[in-house]
């Protein structure tokens, strides 16, 4: 078989047995990835250990979780694993340490890795060839500082980055990633995949545009912070432009977060505080005098069905989902009782599914909120 992928997710307590559980059952030949997912009440170094003396001739990456996806359903406290196997595949990774000082060190070994797989990094038309998977560190607000590094060796801006931050539960206190057993929490981890296997990376957010829109006059763009919007104070102009209380404002950034536009594709900031001078806190970079949207709720449902049936058109034998579900959506899908609902209609489409409640996704050259991002993978038998 030139291609295949195994998934197994164990709900045992003890990470040594879950660990010895996991590598029974995603065992197999030609193994050129195996990726996990783990919540944090697992021993993660343990895991990360293990997990690389087993499979120790392929990559092995992971990360802590704010909960695990996979065919059972939305999990928590759970280790959620898979390995891929493939002679039409090659992958090597790099790991980025120490994030928040000087990642740009570390372009060479990029461009190095890229080259290893035979990606180009100097083509301008590699995003047909393969593509990047990435692991972020969820609370140290690094991903656009990392990406920005990424892609200034790559020159395709076709070629797209998927990919999650890392959770801790819900504590937002301390995020891990590991690489063949090494095991940080202040960077990402990034594996280059090149392949003629059927691939597609797509993004999915459940909002749409009210029309009511703002400019970021006065941001801190490092800090994810914004002073001011249309020149007035955020937090006061926000309400006012959403038709609320300003009381009341922050019981609305999951369900009117605010969209950047870029073309004609949206990429959702969500706030996650107001702060006493009435500046807002977002989960992702807005640019000065940038123009942002305050988005409605669509129905999930309807909108999963949409981009799997999408998916399914691109990639008709589709078989693998590997999916970056932002946390936020993960608590309202909950809140609204749907998610045996949503791993229904993921059954209906894949057979195999895995991923995890991230704290921010990636696409491409973007951080983002609230979104679902997915690598699709499909071979024949």
């Amino acid at each position: 078989m030139l291609m295949n992928a195994k998934v197994y997710y164990s709900q045992n307590k003890d990470s040594h047995e879950a660990v010895e559980e996991i590598i029974k059952k995603i065992v197999q030949e030609d193994i050129c990835l195996v990726m996990f997912f783990a919540s944090t009440t697992h021993d993660f170094k343990y895991v990360s250990k293990q997990l690389y003396n087993k499979f120790s001739d392929s990559e092995v990456i992971g990360t802590t979780t704010a909960g695990e996806i996979c065919n059972e359903g939305f999990m928590d406290n759970g280790l959620l694993a898979i390995s891929i196997s493939s002679r039409k595949m090659k992958v090597k990774s790099i790991m980025i340490e120490d994030g928040d000082k000087h990642p740009i060190l570390y372009k060479d070994k990029i461009s190095d890795v890229m080259k290893n797989v035979g990606l180009n990094p100097n083509s301008s038309n590699i995003s047909n060839e393969g593509f990047g998977i990435g692991l972020f560190n969820g609370v140290l607000c690094l991903e656009e500082k990392l990406l920005s590094v990424l892609y200034s060796v790559i020159n395709d801006p076709e070629f797209k980055l998927v990919g999650g931050s890392a959770g801790d539960g819900l504590n937002f206190k301390n995020t891990f990633i590991s690489y063949n057993g090494s095991v940080i929490n202040n960077g990402c981890v990034v594996s280059f995949v090149k392949t003629d296997i059927p691939f597609c990376i797509k993004k999915e957010n459940i909002f749409t545009q009210s029309g009511k829109t703002m400019t970021a006059t006065k941001v801190d763009v490092r800090n994810r912070v914004i002073y001011e919007l249309n020149g007035k104070p955020a937090a006061t102009e926000y309400a006012r432009v959403l038709g609320i209380n300003e009381k009341d404002l922050d019981k609305h950034f999951t369900i009117n977060p605010l969209g950047r536009m870029i073309g004609d594709e949206i990429f959702i900031a969500t706030p996650t505080q107001i702060n006493p001078d009435k500046s807002i806190t977002v989960y992702a970079q807005v640019l000065p005098y940038s123009i942002v949207e305050i988005l409605e709720p669509i129905d999930p449902k309807t909108v999963l069905h949409e981009t799997l049936s999408e998916v399914k058109e691109e990639i008709p034998n589709l078989k693998l989902l590997i999916s970056f579900n932002c946390l936020l959506r993960t608590l309202y899908f909950k809140e609204k009782k749907i998610t045996d609902d949503l791993t229904n209609i993921f059954n209906e489409y894949v057979p195999l599914l895995c991923g995890f409640s991230s704290y921010g996704e990636q696409y491409g050259k973007f951080h983002m909120n609230e979104t679902l991002t997915i690598l699709a993978l499909g071979w024949n038998e």
